[in-house]
């Protein structure tokens, strides 16, 4: 079971707040160093989450951490370290937190895009129930449903893409990659929750954690 699993998780976008409901986060690809997977586990929690807005920011980290807590892990919100939002634009002062928290992996996921895309939704034929009064049962079936058509229509789906990788501390190297394409998601909170499902599901799929 995984003990620890940190991550640095650096957002630059501020637009989730808008998106329509109803959404789900897939994993599109993924890669991991197949050198690491008989290593020593990567054990350890850091979570940056960079936002224009700050509330946007430690509600994101928050939500972040506990779900990893939720998932038997630990982790620290980035903004208990570092509470100010100019920190997040040194390099140092991230370096800094993550030697202070004793970390052994860092995770950063960058929003790639968002984008509006069209797609077609096709006609469909339904049958509804009917009331039918009178007549013989023969002739009962036959009204009992009646057909009801839908033409099709052409919808607008929000889509964020994120990229997402995994460094471990000591040594320094890319050790997991993916990227992940997010529907209509309701909130930026929505998205971390489905997001640390994904990478942890496959980080221990791939043998990098317990």
């Amino acid at each position: 079971m995984m003990k620890q699993l940190v991550y640095s998780l650096v957002l630059t976008f501020s637009t989730l707040g808008i998106i329509s409901c109803t959404g789900s986060t897939s994993l599109i690809e993924s890669w991991h160093d197949e050198t690491s997977v008989n290593g020593p586990k990567l054990e350890s929690v850091l979570v940056l989450g960079v936002f224009q807005d700050d509330t946007t920011r430690r509600t994101f980290e928050t939500r972040f951490a506990e779900s990893v807590v939720a998932g038997g892990g630990q982790a620290i919100a980035g903004y208990t370290l570092m509470p100010e939002e100019s920190d997040y634009d040194e390099e140092e002062e991230i370096v800094a937190a993550v030697q202070n928290s004793n970390v052994d992996a860092v995770l950063i996921t960058h929003l790639k895009d968002v984008s509006d895309e069209e797609r077609y939704v096709p006609p469909r034929a339904d049958y509804a129930p009917a009331m039918a009064y009178g007549g013989f049962y023969g002739s009962y079936y036959g009204s009992a449903y009646h057909r009801v058509y839908t033409p099709g229509y052409t919808v607008v789906d929000t889509v964020v893409s994120l990229e997402t990788r995994v460094y471990s501390v000591n040594p320094k190297k890319l050790v997991w990659a993916g990227n992940t394409k997010s529907v209509n998601s309701a909130s930026s909170e929505t998205i971390a929750g489905e997001l640390v499902k994904i990478v942890v599901d496959d980080m221990r799929s791939s043998g990098l954690i317990d």
